[in-house]
């Protein structure tokens, strides 16, 4: 017997009570809504997933561009190091000149001195 798309074997023993017929119905049709809400369950999984992966893709985009940030943060770390540091080597040089040019006329003054 078939109903509404469902086989049922007859066999002479038992007899499918209409009863038993719409339990079977009901627990097909629960059957089938647990089905779809899986179904849709999923599918919200798979939406999730998706999201996740392209999450994960733009944290390594940006993991790079920190590194990359991080490099020329250096860069320009030790480029300031190196400008702050020139006007004092300039003034240690102009500092050495003129003690070099003060021992240099105060050896000249002696060896005068005592040379007269």
């Amino acid at each position: 017997m078939l109903f509404k798309g469902v086989f049922f074997c007859m066999n002479t023993e038992h007899r499918t009570t209409e009863g038993e017929i719409k339990e079977i119905w009901e627990r097909l049709t629960a059957g089938e809504q647990s089905i779809k809400s899986a179904h849709h369950r999923i599918d919200e999984v798979e939406e999730k997933q998706g999201n996740l992966a392209e999450l994960v893709s733009t944290v390594k985009v940006l993991a790079d561009r920190e590194a990359r940030v991080e490099d020329d943060v250096t860069v320009i770390k030790t480029d300031v190091k190196e400008l702050k540091e020139k006007p004092i080597k300039r003034y240690d040089t102009v500092i050495t000149a003129i003690i070099t040019a003060l021992c240099g006329g105060l050896a000249g003054f002696l060896l005068n001195a005592f040379l007269k």
